[in-house]
């Protein structure tokens, strides 16, 4: 079975953590996840990126931003 693949704007919020609670439960096999983006909770949005290693993470706030890079 090829991995669904997920792109999760907001993976900071409630649903975007609840989503990635799904993507831990159900395992690489169903998901593949993709992109993470948020506003500004660059500190979740690293230990998320570290987590699942996707292609691309997004951080809207300007400031937030040059602590991800």
């Amino acid at each position: 079975m090829t991995p669904i693949r997920v792109a999760i704007a907001g993976s900071s919020g409630s649903i975007g953590t609840q989503t990635l609670d799904v993507v831990r439960a159900e395992g690489p096999d169903h998901y593949d996840v993709v992109a993470l983006g948020v506003g500004a909770s660059s500190d979740v949005v690293v230990a998320q990126a570290l987590e699942f290693r996707p292609s691309v993470v997004a951080v809207s706030d300007p400031a937030a931003r040059s602590e991800v890079t």
